[in-house]
């Protein structure tokens, strides 16, 4: 007669305490999630302040020129 097969993955579905690890994981994954959209929109906002910081400088570069050919 063959046995059945054993899975070779074993999968923890309490931890030490009896409790259920799966809310844990949830939660890790939610705290997870929830950090990498606000670093995502802080780099969002960053490019958007470089792009004005970099647009502002050429007005003021336009400006400075003009000022050079007035004189």
């Amino acid at each position: 007669m063959i046995a059945p097969l054993l899975s070779t993955r074993t999968e923890r579905t309490t931890t030490g305490r009896g409790t259920t690890a799966a809310p844990r994981v949830a939660a890790a994954h939610q705290a997870f999630d929830d950090e990498a959209a606000e670093r995502a929109e802080i780099l969002r906002e960053h490019e958007v302040l470089q792009l004005l910081l970099m647009e502002f400088l050429k007005n003021e570069d336009e400006i400075m020129k003009k000022w050079i050919a007035l004189i």
